[in-house]
């Protein structure tokens, strides 16, 4: 999302440790009402906002207001962390990572992250995942119980899809059309970051082993000799940190936006329903990524 330079300047006036989640919060709001330039009106407004709910009712207030005691107990631990809450207190099991390149115009960007990231956020509201997670968990509920998603614009990934339960990144598949003659410009060789590009005698070929569909080959070629088609989405699923850390493992290699939350749908179902308090990336294992890929 832009920001004009009146809220560039107020932006720049907050403590750099904070700036990042304030912009997040700035955003959100403006979103929520329907604007798409970020002005001075919107900074103010959210500061207005922030100010309003300090005043009027604290964090453990708000919580109390919307859960049972027995709820609160559960969310105790993660009452230390404002992420977990949303504006209205009451708590969001969940977190959604986009990348900023439509807002910083990315030269790699393949499409807005925040489109499908949205939608995933509806999704889950819709699926009451929150609630479900809840009422599942037995005891304190723990940060590593909550899930992590993330979405990219393109493969460069900024947003780190690959370590979540959760990721996708935006690809824009190419392949040779055979009807258009390659005039041998090597613009699309010297574009490729992969490698994956040869050019012979007036004749193309891509490595599809090496590329990542991320069109940009596409966008060089001045002859059309490759083209780019329908934007989709590589889905991932079960990454994670930690003293063992694993990538994600590709469930969807293209996907459009309806495939991606059914591939969401199943992901939840098989968290909210399992009998144990595993991280998703055992629940994987234990079921079998092929079994899953049935499922979607």
């Amino acid at each position: 999302m832009e920001w004009d330079k009146s809220a560039s300047s107020l932006l720049e006036k907050v403590p750099p440790f904070v700036q990042k989640t304030v912009r997040e919060k700035v955003e959100t709001l403006a979103r929520e009402r329907g604007k798409t330039m970020i002005t001075e009106a919107e900074v103010m407004a959210a500061r207005e906002s922030f100010m309003s709910r300090q005043q009027n009712t604290t964090p453990t207030q708000g919580i109390a207001a919307a859960h049972k005691p027995t709820d609160n107990k559960k969310l105790a631990i993660l009452k230390k962390y404002p992420k977990y809450f949303n504006k209205d207190g009451n708590p969001v099991l969940y977190q959604i990572n986009s990348c900023r390149g439509a807002e910083v115009h990315c030269p790699f960007l393949i499409t807005d992250s925040h489109v499908l990231a949205d939608a995933i956020r509806n999704r889950l509201e819709k699926l009451k995942f929150t609630e479900k997670l809840i009422n599942k968990i037995e005891g304190q509920i723990l940060p590593h119980h909550t899930m992590k998603l993330a979405v990219s614009g393109c493969p460069n990934s900024c947003s780190m899809p690959q370590i979540k339960d959760f990721g996708a990144h935006a690809i824009e598949p190419v392949c040779v059309d055979p009807e258009s003659e390659c005039i041998e410009c090597m613009k699309c060789v010297e574009t490729c970051r992969e490698d994956a590009i040869t050019v012979k005698d007036r004749q193309v070929s891509i490595d599809m082993e090496k590329c990542v569909h991320c069109g940009l080959c596409a966008k060089v070629c001045p002859s059309g000799s490759i083209k780019s088609g329908m934007k989709k989405y590589r889905v991932m699923i079960g990454g994670k940190v930690g003293r063992h850390p694993k990538f994600a493992v590709e469930i969807l290699p293209q996907a459009d936006e309806t495939m991606t939350l059914k591939a969401l749908d199943v992901c939840v179902d098989i968290i909210v329903s399992s009998k144990t308090e595993r991280r998703f990336r055992t629940l994987i294992e234990q079921q079998g990524i092929e079994e899953i890929k049935k499922r979607i």
